[in-house]
């Protein structure tokens, strides 16, 4: 198994998950009040890895730290840069919980956005760190190095005592998808191949989601919610456009979502170029040149930055180094 750092955890989580599934293993992750907890079992049905985080991705990537299958000197990385503290996973269950990260991150951003403020994203080390800046561009509050662009923004809120405030407010009675599976008791499996993840949702014997595709744990699951019937309405309406129009699944690369905006981020920061996270219905990254440039995604800012690459000019976007030639 290679892992590649530029893909960030997001991208190693995805490869060790196919490892895992390759070898006759499963992944599963239960949405709890204060989280996810995912688990890994072998090829005869043993847990071996067990992770509490703020989301499906990031438990998925606790489990297979605890079940030893990331290698050394790589695993401490991995660990530091790609799960949560236990105090933020509080921090966060005590915004929404039940492992739903993308609704208080939107809150965040609208409240940044009213102040006149914008709210910035960048790679460090193997994670990605988000920061809140306030309407004269001084630094209001940055995460930890994270799992992703959106866990980054939500434990930044967290952290941070007014926004944390104004989720708490703004949710207070809103509707919690992670806390409806709860209650009906259901699992989510995950088998990971070439690039791609099928999520079934059962609950006991019953199915109520088999084998959607996704280009990622994150969008697999939400894809495998619409398809049990779980997630309806707008959220449904606006999630199924933006899968038809993204063009990545007719370039399949074998590499998930977060792994292909990880390596475009990364250049990025290589570059010193703020990337900067609104939300406009979609998740709307985007980064300064003569005009705007500008991506889309639905749950995460890294599928806004490969859509960017597959929508825009990458020349502009990654401003690619002269080719140095032998002679």
């Amino acid at each position: 198994m290679i892992l590649d750092p530029r893909e960030g955890v997001c991208g190693i989580c995805h490869a060790v998950a196919e490892e895992v599934c390759e070898s006759g293993g499963k992944i599963v992750a239960y949405e709890r009040p204060e989280g996810v907890i995912a688990r890994i079992f072998d090829e005869r049905g043993r847990i071996i890895g067990e992770g509490l985080d703020i989301v499906w991705s990031s438990a998925v990537l606790a489990a297979e730290i605890d079940a030893g299958l990331i290698p050394e000197p790589m695993d401490s990385d991995v660990k530091r840069e790609g799960t949560s503290s236990r105090a933020d996973i509080e921090r966060v269950a005590n915004l929404y919980g039940y492992g739903r990260v993308i609704t208080p991150a939107v809150v965040a951003l609208d409240a940044i956005n009213a102040l006149g403020g914008r709210t910035v994203i960048k790679r460090e080390g193997l994670g990605v760190v988000s920061i809140f800046r306030d309407k004269n561009d001084g630094e209001i509050s940055k995460s930890p190095i994270t799992y992703c662009p959106t866990c980054a923004i939500v434990i930044n809120a967290a952290r941070t005592d007014f926004i944390a405030d104004e989720i708490r407010k703004r949710l207070k009675d809103a509707e919690n998808t992670g806390k409806k599976k709860y209650e009906l008791g259901v699992e989510n499996i995950y088998e990971v191949r070439g690039g791609g993840v099928r999520v079934s949702i059962r609950r006991e014997k019953e199915v109520l989601a088999d084998r959607t595709l996704g280009c990622c744990i994150a969008y697999g699951t939400v894809k495998a919610e619409i398809d049990a019937g779980i997630i309806s309405g707008k959220s449904s309406e606006l999630f199924k456009a933006y899968c038809n129009l993204c063009p990545l699944k007719h370039c399949w690369l074998e590499k998930s979502m977060g792994a292909l905006g990880n390596i475009a981020l990364s250049r990025l920061s290589e570059l010193n170029i703020e990337v900067e996270v609104t939300a406009k219905g979609y998740i709307i990254a985007k980064i300064p040149d003569d005009g705007i440039i500008e991506g889309r995604g639905t749950l995460c800012s890294l599928s806004a930055l490969t859509n960017m690459l597959l929508r825009s000019d990458a020349q502009k976007i990654l401003k690619p180094s002269p080719a140095k030639w032998k002679r």
